[in-house]
């Protein structure tokens, strides 16, 4: 990231972490000493390519409810408590990125969705397999499903990342993870209050969701830009 993009992040006044130190002063020092935007996305790639060398990403093709026949990819992998906790509640984080303006998260969220997607191109062989899942994303058994599939789904301009409260298990069958998000808060500009999500090692998983590919093209069920103001506004997705 530019420095000119870096301006457009909160600032300690806008985006404050006492009440995250009143309990905890290691996690929230962290949080201070947080690395730059381009740092996080490294960071968040070497996440999935040691997630790809355990064999431990959990891949699905999701239905559309209303056009069965329409599907996107899920894919889900471990980033560890210290990278989840920087991805969604440092200044130069993920849902910082969206505070700042809505576009300029638009953007942020589609440096990830590429750099995520040209690893997966690389490393995946032609067929993965994983799990076929209904409009309510319960398991409906093994899917042999195409890279080219995957590939197409993470379209940058709507494919979305968020953390993973569904995670697909590798013998079939979804179970849920905590959201994290009961305990201290994220203080914004002096009067408002976000939830600073936070998980334990084991439940520290991201979650990336592609687009529909239908017969018209690619889609998403909720817009992106009704998303992205949700996050300005909210946080929340």
């Amino acid at each position: 990231m530019s420095d000119h993009s870096l301006s457009r992040l909160p600032d300690k006044s806008s985006w404050c972490f006492n009440q995250i130190a009143c309990s905890d002063l290691d996690r929230a020092s962290a949080l201070e000493i947080a690395g730059p935007p381009r740092a996080l996305l490294k960071a968040t790639v070497r996440a999935l390519d040691d997630a790809l060398c355990r064999s431990d990403v959990r891949f699905g093709r999701e239905h559309a409810g209303s056009q069965p026949d329409d599907c996107r990819a899920v894919v889900q992998f471990s980033v560890g408590v210290g990278l989840f906790d920087w991805f969604f509640n440092a200044r130069t984080g993920y849902r910082a990125h969206f505070r700042g303006d809505y576009k300029f998260g638009l953007e942020f969220e589609k440096r990830i969705i590429i750099a995520l997607r040209l690893r997966l191109n690389a490393k995946l062989l032609d067929v993965v397999f994983g799990r076929e899942l209904n409009e309510n994303f319960e398991d409906e058994g093994e899917a042999q499903i195409p890279k080219h599939f995957l590939i197409d789904s993470l379209t940058p301009n709507l494919a979305k990342v968020w953390f993973c409260t569904r995670r697909i298990k590798l013998g079939g069958g979804i179970e849920r993870l905590p959201t994290g998000v009961v305990g201290p808060r994220i203080l914004l500009d002096h009067d408002k209050l976000w939830a600073a999500p936070c998980r334990e090692h084991d439940t520290a998983w991201l979650d990336i969701k592609g687009a529909f590919l239908g017969k018209a093209g690619p889609y998403q069920l909720k817009g992106p830009i009704c998303r992205a103001k949700k996050l300005h506004d909210e946080g929340e997705a």
